[in-house]
């Protein structure tokens, strides 16, 4: 994972130089109109963005991939068609990358161009699919689990479980988002295409550590409803009742002394002490006479 995220930084942050420098030979180190700047797709620094858009969803869909290969207990059958579907989204990136290269861009259509749309359609589609049908998976697990534990009383629904399946909820429609306002645009031809574009490289990187961070300031792992929460109920509650709460009970022992004890002992020499007095009362005065 930490290899992973230094990839993702790596590219995300070449990414930003490349469009930083794009838009330096635009606007100030200019030969031509920044326009014609723009529509060189075959420019290197074109071709570079798009490398780096497609290592970035290829790492990004891979820890999807590993992280449903987990939570499955590493059962390669659950994450065939992910695979399958993550091999295809690589193959038709590669693909992207390569016409780019060696588009002849004199007509003037950018990436809309006719040999462009079929490859980054296709890797669209296919990287939404596989992030909806491995989050679908996760959270499907995750979900079975807490519903399993919540028969047999253990957990209540501010469960650090259902902290963990906001989160992985959030970042995949974080994600799933992007690549649909990202396809709805580019089927449009609409510019706002590029800035989007621009966009997702980086969302790839944030959905990935959004768990990571969430975990280390402990929102995955506390329960949603506060500190003091219960974790533990009765059958009758776990069914919707009222909510335990915490309360204080102080307990006093006394011990008392067993039945077959008799008492009369301590009252008889209280009794044998005062005729004792009287007797030694009534012989000083029979001595004084």
């Amino acid at each position: 994972m930490l290899v992973a995220a230094l990839l993702m930084f790596l590219f995300a942050s070449l990414d930003v130089a490349f469009h930083l420098r794009h838009n330096l030979e635009a606007f100030v180190y200019f030969d031509v109109h920044p326009i014609e700047t723009f529509e060189q797709t075959s420019n290197w620094i074109n071709v570079m963005k798009m490398a780096c858009y497609v290592a970035q969803t290829f790492i990004g869909d891979s820890i999807l991939l590993f992280r449903c290969w987990i939570v499955y207990s590493k059962r390669w059958l659950i994450v065939i068609v992910p695979i399958l579907l993550w091999l295809g989204t690589t193959v038709c990136g590669i693909m992207t990358v390569y016409i780019e290269a060696t588009l002849d861009t004199s007509s003037g259509k950018l990436l809309n161009a006719s040999t462009l749309v079929p490859f980054i359609t296709s890797m669209l589609c296919l990287t939404l699919a596989t992030n909806l049908l491995t989050t679908s998976l996760i959270v499907y697990r995750i979900w079975g689990i807490r519903k399993s534990l919540k028969h047999r009383s253990s957990v209540v629904p501010g469960s650090p479980l259902t902290s963990v399946l906001i989160v992985l909820i959030e970042s995949g429609l974080m994600y799933t988002l992007s690549i649909v306002i990202l396809f709805g645009l580019y089927m449009a031809s609409n510019n706002g295409q590029y800035g989007v574009s621009n966009a997702v490289v980086q969302i790839i990187g944030i959905t990935f550590n959004l768990i990571i961070t969430s975990v280390d300031r402990g929102d995955a792992t506390q329960p949603t409803s506060g500190a003091g929460r219960m974790s533990h109920l009765t059958p009758q509650e776990s069914q919707g009742g009222v909510p335990l709460h915490m309360i204080n009970i102080q307990t006093t022992v006394s011990r008392f002394p067993d039945s077959d004890i008799d008492i009369t002992p301590t009252k008889s020499h209280e009794t044998t002490d005062i005729e004792n007095l009287s007797s030694k009362r009534g012989w000083s005065a029979e001595s004084h006479l």
